[in-house]
């Protein structure tokens, strides 16, 4: 008997699988981020990258005359260079389409003035709004009837510009 419950322990022990400590497995995560070069486009502190906004031209010494606000760039591009593209010959089209055609110029940070007909380079490019020393200087686009006021039809004339912004890395 005394053998029989020592051979029971003993079978106990062999069924039962011995017990193994825990042991820690890993996974590696590998990360990969990539930052493209971006750039946003603001007018009077607001973000006006990829939309629009509207510019009337007034009369002004015979000749309807028009200037935009100074245009700030925010990003991560060391500078920025822009041009400027208009609807068919620079022109205005009215409801009776009747045609004004523009004259554009870029009109400097100093005050003077150059041609659209050729890009603007090497703009300033600021890491945040709060960084622009003055939001009121800026390159700005002006645009001015190649004729006097007068010799148009009367009539509300309309047309879309685009200022094409270029990062440079």
């Amino acid at each position: 008997m005394k053998y029989r419950m020592i051979t029971g322990v003993l079978l106990a022990f062999t069924v039962v699988a011995p017990v193994r400590a825990a042991v820690s497995v890993k996974t590696s995560i590998e990360l990969l981020a990539e930052i493209s070069t971006s750039v946003r486009v603001y007018v009077n502190s607001k973000d006006v990258t990829n939309s629009a906004f509207s510019l009337k031209l007034e009369d002004n010494s015979g000749y309807m005359t028009a200037t935009t606000p100074a245009f700030q760039f925010i990003g991560n591009a060391s500078s920025v260079s822009l041009s400027l593209s208009g609807p068919g010959n620079n022109e205005l089209i009215s409801e009776n389409n009747d045609r004004m055609r523009l004259n554009t110029t870029w009109v400097r940070v100093d005050g003077g003035e150059s041609s659209t007909s050729f890009g603007y380079n090497n703009l300033l490019v600021y890491p945040s709004l709060s960084d622009v020393p003055d939001l009121q200087k800026g390159i700005k686009v002006r645009f001015i009837s190649s004729q006097r006021t007068e010799t148009y039809p009367l009539g509300s004339y309309s047309g879309t510009f685009n200022v094409i912004v270029t990062p440079s890395v």
